[in-house]
Protein backbone atom coordinates (compact mmCIF):
# COMPACT_ATOMS: atom_id res chain seq x y z
CA UNK A 1 0.00 0.00 0.00
CA UNK A 2 2.88 2.62 1.04
CA UNK A 3 4.44 1.57 -2.24
CA UNK A 4 1.52 2.36 -4.52
CA UNK A 5 0.55 5.78 -2.81
CA UNK A 6 4.49 6.79 -3.51
CA UNK A 7 3.57 5.58 -6.85
CA UNK A 8 0.20 7.58 -7.56
CA UNK A 9 1.65 10.52 -6.23
CA UNK A 10 5.06 11.07 -8.38
CA UNK A 11 2.46 10.23 -11.71
CA UNK A 12 0.45 12.96 -9.98
CA UNK A 13 3.84 15.05 -9.75
CA UNK A 14 4.59 13.95 -13.28
CA UNK A 15 1.40 14.96 -14.43
CA UNK A 16 1.10 18.41 -13.06
CA UNK A 17 4.89 18.95 -14.00
CA UNK A 18 4.31 18.26 -17.85
CA UNK A 19 1.14 20.64 -18.28
CA UNK A 20 2.75 22.92 -15.94
CA UNK A 21 5.98 23.07 -18.46
CA UNK A 22 3.42 23.35 -21.25
CA UNK A 23 1.65 26.27 -19.62
CA UNK A 24 4.79 28.41 -19.80
CA UNK A 25 5.58 27.45 -22.93
CA UNK A 26 1.91 28.79 -24.47
CA UNK A 27 3.01 32.04 -22.31
CA UNK A 28 6.26 33.21 -23.62
CA UNK A 29 4.47 32.05 -27.32
CA UNK A 30 1.27 33.72 -27.19
CA UNK A 31 3.46 36.81 -25.86
CA UNK A 32 5.54 36.86 -28.71
CA UNK A 33 2.68 36.05 -31.25
CA UNK A 34 0.68 39.06 -30.16
CA UNK A 35 3.48 41.27 -30.07
CA UNK A 36 4.60 40.91 -33.72
CA UNK A 37 0.84 40.78 -35.10
CA UNK A 38 -0.06 43.98 -33.13
CA UNK A 39 3.02 45.81 -31.92
CA UNK A 40 1.20 47.09 -29.70
CA UNK A 41 2.18 46.62 -25.51
CA UNK A 42 -1.49 47.27 -24.19
CA UNK A 43 -2.43 43.94 -26.17
CA UNK A 44 -0.28 42.28 -24.54
CA UNK A 45 -0.89 43.22 -21.54
CA UNK A 46 -4.43 41.83 -22.22
CA UNK A 47 -3.28 38.51 -22.00
CA UNK A 48 -2.13 38.98 -18.25
CA UNK A 49 -5.78 40.36 -17.53
CA UNK A 50 -7.82 37.51 -19.47
CA UNK A 51 -7.14 34.62 -16.88
CA UNK A 52 -7.98 36.41 -14.02
CA UNK A 53 -11.03 37.49 -15.47
CA UNK A 54 -11.68 34.19 -16.56
CA UNK A 55 -11.17 32.98 -12.93
CA UNK A 56 -12.74 35.52 -11.71
CA UNK A 57 -16.30 34.78 -13.82
CA UNK A 58 -15.80 30.84 -12.99
CA UNK A 59 -14.27 30.52 -9.16
CA UNK A 60 -17.52 31.90 -7.46
CA UNK A 61 -19.34 28.91 -8.32
CA UNK A 62 -17.54 26.39 -9.79
CA UNK A 63 -16.23 24.75 -6.67
CA UNK A 64 -20.25 24.02 -5.70
CA UNK A 65 -20.05 21.73 -8.73
CA UNK A 66 -16.75 20.15 -8.54
CA UNK A 67 -17.53 19.32 -4.92
CA UNK A 68 -20.24 16.68 -5.81
CA UNK A 69 -18.28 15.49 -8.64
CA UNK A 70 -15.62 12.64 -8.83
CA UNK A 71 -12.71 14.97 -8.86
CA UNK A 72 -10.28 12.48 -10.78
CA UNK A 73 -12.28 12.45 -13.34
CA UNK A 74 -13.29 16.36 -13.14
CA UNK A 75 -9.52 16.35 -13.49
CA UNK A 76 -8.95 14.21 -16.51
CA UNK A 77 -11.57 15.42 -18.40
CA UNK A 78 -10.68 19.28 -18.00
CA UNK A 79 -7.00 18.24 -19.18
CA UNK A 80 -8.56 16.92 -22.36
CA UNK A 81 -10.59 20.16 -22.76
CA UNK A 82 -7.78 22.19 -22.38
CA UNK A 83 -5.67 20.15 -24.87
CA UNK A 84 -8.36 21.14 -27.33
CA UNK A 85 -8.90 24.50 -26.59
CA UNK A 86 -5.09 25.46 -26.95
CA UNK A 87 -5.10 23.09 -30.32
CA UNK A 88 -7.13 26.23 -31.60
CA UNK A 89 -5.05 28.66 -30.65
CA UNK A 90 -2.31 26.95 -33.12
CA UNK A 91 -4.89 27.85 -35.99
CA UNK A 92 -6.51 30.98 -34.70
CA UNK A 93 -5.97 33.42 -37.44
CA UNK A 94 -7.65 36.47 -35.48
CA UNK A 95 -6.28 38.50 -32.31
CA UNK A 96 -10.05 37.99 -30.86
CA UNK A 97 -10.36 34.16 -31.47
CA UNK A 98 -6.85 33.88 -29.41
CA UNK A 99 -7.65 35.93 -26.57
CA UNK A 100 -11.32 33.71 -26.34
CA UNK A 101 -9.56 30.53 -26.25
CA UNK A 102 -7.13 31.81 -24.00
CA UNK A 103 -10.36 33.05 -21.82
CA UNK A 104 -11.90 29.82 -22.14
CA UNK A 105 -8.68 27.97 -21.30
CA UNK A 106 -8.63 29.48 -17.90
CA UNK A 107 -12.24 29.38 -16.93
CA UNK A 108 -12.01 25.48 -17.34
CA UNK A 109 -8.53 25.64 -15.95
CA UNK A 110 -10.79 26.70 -13.24
CA UNK A 111 -12.15 23.46 -12.94
CA UNK A 112 -9.27 21.66 -12.26
CA UNK A 113 -8.01 23.72 -9.82
CA UNK A 114 -10.83 23.37 -7.45
CA UNK A 115 -10.44 20.03 -7.89
CA UNK A 116 -7.01 18.95 -7.24
CA UNK A 117 -6.52 20.95 -4.13
CA UNK A 118 -9.32 18.65 -2.43
CA UNK A 119 -7.86 15.28 -4.69
CA UNK A 120 -4.24 15.68 -3.12
CA UNK A 121 -5.44 15.98 0.12
CA UNK A 122 -7.05 12.24 0.28
CA UNK A 123 -3.78 11.42 -1.95
CA UNK A 124 -0.87 12.40 0.02
CA UNK A 125 -1.15 10.96 3.82
CA UNK A 126 0.00 14.04 6.54
CA UNK A 127 3.25 12.79 6.93
CA UNK A 128 4.19 13.42 3.22
CA UNK A 129 2.77 16.54 2.77
CA UNK A 130 5.58 18.99 3.02
CA UNK A 131 7.88 17.12 1.20
CA UNK A 132 5.38 16.36 -1.86
CA UNK A 133 4.45 19.77 -1.70
CA UNK A 134 8.12 21.20 -1.89
CA UNK A 135 8.93 18.67 -4.94
CA UNK A 136 5.86 19.97 -6.60
CA UNK A 137 6.91 23.64 -5.94
CA UNK A 138 10.48 22.71 -7.13
CA UNK A 139 8.91 20.89 -10.43
CA UNK A 140 6.38 24.31 -11.03
CA UNK A 141 9.61 26.69 -10.45
CA UNK A 142 11.73 24.04 -12.82
CA UNK A 143 8.97 24.45 -15.65
CA UNK A 144 9.17 28.70 -15.06
CA UNK A 145 13.12 27.53 -16.80
CA UNK A 146 12.59 24.66 -19.25
CA UNK A 147 9.24 25.88 -20.83
CA UNK A 148 10.82 29.10 -21.60
CA UNK A 149 13.64 27.71 -22.86
CA UNK A 150 12.05 24.88 -25.18
CA UNK A 151 9.77 27.66 -26.56
CA UNK A 152 13.00 29.23 -27.37
CA UNK A 153 14.85 26.04 -29.12
CA UNK A 154 11.34 25.06 -31.27
CA UNK A 155 11.43 28.30 -32.20
CA UNK A 156 14.87 28.29 -33.48
CA UNK A 157 14.54 24.59 -35.12
CA UNK A 158 11.08 25.39 -36.51
CA UNK A 159 10.50 29.16 -36.55
CA UNK A 160 6.76 28.76 -36.08
CA UNK A 161 5.02 29.96 -32.91
CA UNK A 162 2.08 27.85 -33.80
CA UNK A 163 4.39 24.43 -32.76
CA UNK A 164 4.89 25.56 -29.91
CA UNK A 165 1.01 25.80 -29.06
CA UNK A 166 1.11 22.25 -30.38
CA UNK A 167 3.23 20.75 -28.48
CA UNK A 168 1.78 22.11 -25.27
CA UNK A 169 -1.71 21.06 -26.83
CA UNK A 170 0.31 17.46 -26.19
CA UNK A 171 1.84 17.95 -22.96
CA UNK A 172 -2.34 18.35 -21.65
CA UNK A 173 -2.59 15.36 -23.36
CA UNK A 174 0.33 13.64 -21.85
CA UNK A 175 -1.37 14.74 -18.79
CA UNK A 176 -4.67 13.54 -18.83
CA UNK A 177 -3.25 9.77 -20.01
CA UNK A 178 -1.37 10.13 -17.12
CA UNK A 179 -4.33 10.54 -14.48
CA UNK A 180 -6.18 7.70 -15.71
CA UNK A 181 -3.96 6.08 -13.42
CA UNK A 182 -4.71 7.45 -10.04
CA UNK A 183 -7.65 5.97 -7.89
CA UNK A 184 -10.65 7.75 -7.00
CA UNK A 185 -11.53 8.14 -3.57
CA UNK A 186 -15.09 7.80 -2.05
CA UNK A 187 -15.80 10.81 -0.45
CA UNK A 188 -17.65 11.94 2.64
CA UNK A 189 -20.79 12.84 0.54
CA UNK A 190 -22.87 12.56 4.47
CA UNK A 191 -21.55 16.11 4.64
CA UNK A 192 -21.88 17.21 1.24
CA UNK A 193 -25.72 18.94 0.88
CA UNK A 194 -26.42 16.76 -2.38
CA UNK A 195 -29.40 17.08 -4.56
CA UNK A 196 -31.84 14.91 -3.02
CA UNK A 197 -34.50 17.39 -2.25
CA UNK A 198 -33.69 19.00 -5.96
CA UNK A 199 -33.13 22.21 -5.15
CA UNK A 200 -32.64 25.33 -7.60
CA UNK A 201 -29.05 25.86 -8.57
CA UNK A 202 -29.08 29.11 -7.09
CA UNK A 203 -30.87 27.78 -3.94
CA UNK A 204 -27.61 25.55 -3.65
CA UNK A 205 -24.95 27.75 -4.59
CA UNK A 206 -26.36 30.10 -1.69
CA UNK A 207 -26.45 27.40 0.29
CA UNK A 208 -22.88 26.51 -0.42
CA UNK A 209 -21.74 30.16 -0.06
CA UNK A 210 -23.27 30.27 4.02
CA UNK A 211 -21.22 26.80 4.51
CA UNK A 212 -18.16 28.49 3.27
CA UNK A 213 -18.73 31.42 5.42
CA UNK A 214 -18.81 29.50 8.20
CA UNK A 215 -15.96 27.34 8.15
CA UNK A 216 -13.71 30.32 7.31
CA UNK A 217 -15.33 32.10 10.38
CA UNK A 218 -14.71 28.85 12.51
CA UNK A 219 -11.09 28.67 11.73
CA UNK A 220 -10.47 32.59 12.06
CA UNK A 221 -6.38 32.08 12.96
CA UNK A 222 -6.59 30.16 9.31
CA UNK A 223 -8.66 32.64 7.76
CA UNK A 224 -6.39 35.42 8.92
CA UNK A 225 -3.28 33.73 7.94
CA UNK A 226 -4.65 33.39 3.95
CA UNK A 227 -5.77 36.83 3.94
CA UNK A 228 -2.08 38.22 4.80
CA UNK A 229 -0.13 35.12 2.39
CA UNK A 230 -2.62 36.13 -0.32
CA UNK A 231 -2.97 39.72 -0.40
CA UNK A 232 0.86 39.63 -0.57
CA UNK A 233 1.03 36.94 -3.49
CA UNK A 234 -1.56 39.13 -5.34
CA UNK A 235 1.17 42.35 -4.34
CA UNK A 236 3.54 40.10 -5.95
CA UNK A 237 1.54 39.63 -8.80
CA UNK A 238 1.06 42.85 -9.69
CA UNK A 239 4.29 43.78 -8.91
CA UNK A 240 5.66 41.16 -11.77
CA UNK A 241 3.22 42.52 -14.36
CA UNK A 242 6.03 45.35 -15.02
CA UNK A 243 8.71 43.49 -14.84
CA UNK A 244 9.94 43.58 -18.18
CA UNK A 245 9.46 47.41 -17.60
CA UNK A 246 11.95 47.47 -14.81
CA UNK A 247 14.28 45.43 -16.43
CA UNK A 248 14.38 47.86 -19.65
CA UNK A 249 14.07 51.45 -18.54
CA UNK A 250 15.42 50.47 -14.77
CA UNK A 251 18.22 47.66 -15.15
CA UNK A 252 18.84 48.20 -18.93
CA UNK A 253 18.76 44.43 -19.70
CA UNK A 254 18.95 43.08 -23.10
CA UNK A 255 16.00 40.66 -23.57
CA UNK A 256 18.92 37.40 -23.32
CA UNK A 257 19.98 39.45 -19.60
CA UNK A 258 16.40 39.31 -18.84
CA UNK A 259 15.74 35.56 -19.41
CA UNK A 260 18.98 35.13 -17.45
CA UNK A 261 17.43 36.89 -14.50
CA UNK A 262 14.09 35.11 -14.80
CA UNK A 263 16.03 31.82 -15.14
CA UNK A 264 17.82 32.76 -11.51
CA UNK A 265 14.96 33.26 -9.49
CA UNK A 266 13.34 30.21 -11.09
CA UNK A 267 16.35 28.42 -9.41
CA UNK A 268 15.90 30.18 -6.52
CA UNK A 269 12.42 28.29 -6.56
CA UNK A 270 14.08 25.25 -6.81
CA UNK A 271 16.74 25.46 -4.26
CA UNK A 272 14.14 26.68 -1.70
CA UNK A 273 11.53 24.09 -2.51
CA UNK A 274 14.67 21.33 -2.62
CA UNK A 275 16.18 22.90 0.47
CA UNK A 276 12.47 22.20 2.46
CA UNK A 277 12.25 18.80 0.90
CA UNK A 278 14.95 17.56 2.22
CA UNK A 279 14.63 18.87 5.76
CA UNK A 280 10.83 18.69 5.81
CA UNK A 281 10.59 16.63 9.07
CA UNK A 282 12.66 19.01 10.71
CA UNK A 283 11.02 22.54 9.20
CA UNK A 284 7.69 23.76 11.73
CA UNK A 285 4.67 25.22 9.47
CA UNK A 286 4.71 28.28 11.79
CA UNK A 287 8.69 28.48 10.36
CA UNK A 288 7.98 27.62 6.71
CA UNK A 289 4.98 30.43 6.21
CA UNK A 290 6.57 33.36 8.88
CA UNK A 291 10.25 33.25 8.03
CA UNK A 292 9.20 32.15 4.10
CA UNK A 293 6.62 35.56 4.33
CA UNK A 294 8.84 37.48 5.87
CA UNK A 295 12.69 36.94 3.93
CA UNK A 296 10.69 36.41 0.24
CA UNK A 297 9.33 39.84 1.04
CA UNK A 298 12.85 40.95 1.42
CA UNK A 299 13.83 39.74 -1.85
CA UNK A 300 11.50 42.06 -3.50
CA UNK A 301 12.63 44.99 -1.84
CA UNK A 302 16.25 44.29 -3.14
CA UNK A 303 14.95 44.01 -6.54
CA UNK A 304 13.54 47.07 -6.26
CA UNK A 305 16.00 49.38 -5.27
CA UNK A 306 18.62 47.49 -7.44
CA UNK A 307 20.06 49.27 -9.86
CA UNK A 308 21.82 46.46 -11.74
CA UNK A 309 21.78 43.00 -13.05
CA UNK A 310 24.17 41.77 -9.79
CA UNK A 311 21.76 43.41 -7.44
CA UNK A 312 18.86 42.37 -8.85
CA UNK A 313 19.43 38.52 -9.29
CA UNK A 314 20.36 38.90 -5.08
CA UNK A 315 16.89 39.68 -4.62
CA UNK A 316 15.45 37.35 -7.03
CA UNK A 317 17.13 34.58 -5.79
CA UNK A 318 16.40 34.97 -2.04
CA UNK A 319 12.95 36.13 -2.88
CA UNK A 320 13.01 32.60 -4.86
CA UNK A 321 14.58 30.84 -2.12
CA UNK A 322 12.28 31.90 0.69
CA UNK A 323 8.83 32.55 -1.27
CA UNK A 324 9.33 28.89 -1.99
CA UNK A 325 9.12 28.01 1.63
CA UNK A 326 6.45 29.94 2.33
CA UNK A 327 4.03 28.45 -0.38
CA UNK A 328 5.15 25.11 0.47
CA UNK A 329 4.34 25.68 4.03
CA UNK A 330 0.89 27.57 3.28
CA UNK A 331 -0.13 24.42 0.74
CA UNK A 332 0.68 22.05 3.66
CA UNK A 333 -1.42 24.27 5.81
CA UNK A 334 -4.00 24.93 4.19
CA UNK A 335 -4.45 20.74 3.35
CA UNK A 336 -4.51 19.93 7.05
CA UNK A 337 -7.24 23.00 7.81
CA UNK A 338 -10.04 22.69 5.48
CA UNK A 339 -11.95 19.61 5.71
CA UNK A 340 -11.55 18.64 1.64
CA UNK A 341 -15.22 18.16 1.51
CA UNK A 342 -15.42 22.06 1.55
CA UNK A 343 -12.42 23.04 -0.30
CA UNK A 344 -14.38 23.88 -3.48
CA UNK A 345 -17.01 25.55 -1.86
CA UNK A 346 -14.44 27.63 0.56
CA UNK A 347 -12.60 28.55 -2.77
CA UNK A 348 -16.18 30.00 -4.31
CA UNK A 349 -15.38 32.76 -1.52
CA UNK A 350 -12.07 33.54 -1.61
CA UNK A 351 -10.66 33.27 -5.58
CA UNK A 352 -13.07 35.86 -6.86
CA UNK A 353 -11.92 38.06 -4.27
CA UNK A 354 -8.19 36.97 -5.19
CA UNK A 355 -8.98 37.71 -9.12
CA UNK A 356 -10.48 41.04 -8.51
CA UNK A 357 -7.83 42.14 -6.03
CA UNK A 358 -5.28 40.87 -8.85
CA UNK A 359 -7.10 42.48 -11.61
CA UNK A 360 -7.18 46.34 -9.71
CA UNK A 361 -3.35 46.04 -8.48
CA UNK A 362 -2.68 44.84 -12.19
CA UNK A 363 -4.06 47.82 -13.62
CA UNK A 364 -3.18 50.01 -10.75
CA UNK A 365 0.58 49.12 -11.25
CA UNK A 366 0.39 49.69 -15.10
CA UNK A 367 -1.19 53.55 -14.20
CA UNK A 368 1.10 53.85 -10.97
CA UNK A 369 4.49 53.09 -13.32
CA UNK A 370 3.12 55.46 -16.09
CA UNK A 371 2.68 58.33 -13.62
CA UNK A 372 5.52 58.25 -11.49
CA UNK A 373 7.94 55.81 -12.93
CA UNK A 374 8.38 51.85 -12.37
CA UNK A 375 10.75 51.52 -9.75
CA UNK A 376 8.99 53.94 -7.27
CA UNK A 377 5.96 51.97 -7.81
CA UNK A 378 7.75 48.49 -7.32
CA UNK A 379 9.34 49.94 -3.84
CA UNK A 380 5.77 51.32 -2.93
CA UNK A 381 4.59 47.82 -3.17
CA UNK A 382 7.58 45.72 -2.40
CA UNK A 383 7.63 47.62 0.91
CA UNK A 384 4.23 47.27 1.30
CA UNK A 385 4.63 43.63 0.86
CA UNK A 386 7.26 43.63 3.31
CA UNK A 387 5.08 45.07 6.35
CA UNK A 388 2.56 42.05 5.65
CA UNK A 389 5.54 39.84 5.64
CA UNK A 390 6.60 40.98 8.64
CA UNK A 391 2.91 40.92 9.94
CA UNK A 392 2.32 37.32 8.92
CA UNK A 393 5.77 36.71 10.77
CA UNK A 394 4.52 38.02 14.05
CA UNK A 395 1.10 35.81 13.81
CA UNK A 396 2.46 32.57 12.70
CA UNK A 397 5.35 32.58 14.82
CA UNK A 398 4.04 34.64 18.24
CA UNK A 399 0.50 33.07 18.62
CA UNK A 400 0.93 30.41 21.33
CA UNK A 401 -0.71 27.38 21.97
CA UNK A 402 0.67 25.72 18.45
CA UNK A 403 -1.11 27.90 16.24
CA UNK A 404 -0.82 25.85 12.56
CA UNK A 405 -2.74 23.24 14.24
CA UNK A 406 -6.64 24.22 13.61
CA UNK A 407 -8.94 20.87 13.91
CA UNK A 408 -9.39 19.44 10.45
CA UNK A 409 -12.56 17.94 11.87
CA UNK A 410 -16.18 18.40 10.19
CA UNK A 411 -18.43 21.64 10.47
Amino acid sequence: MKDKNVAHITIYLFARGISQIGDFMLLIAINIWVLNVTHSPTAVSILWIIPALARLLVSSWVGSITDRLDRRTVMIVTEFVRATLIAGMAIAGHLWQLYLLLLLVNGVGSFFSASSGPYVTYLIPNRRRKRVNAIGGALQSGAVVVGPALTGLILRLTNHISSVIWIDAITFLISATSLFWLPSFNYNMEQTPNTVDKPAALRVWFLDLRQAMRVLRQRAFFTIVLSLVTLSGVMGAATDSQEVVFAKSVLHLSPSQYSFLVSIAGAGYVLGAIFVAILANKLSLNILIGVGSLLGSGGFVIYAFSHSLSIAAIGFVVLGIFISLSSTGFSTYYQMSLPPEYMGRVANVTTPITQGFTIVLTVAAGLIAAAIGVQTMTIGFTISMLVLGAITFIVTLCRPSNPMSESTTSI
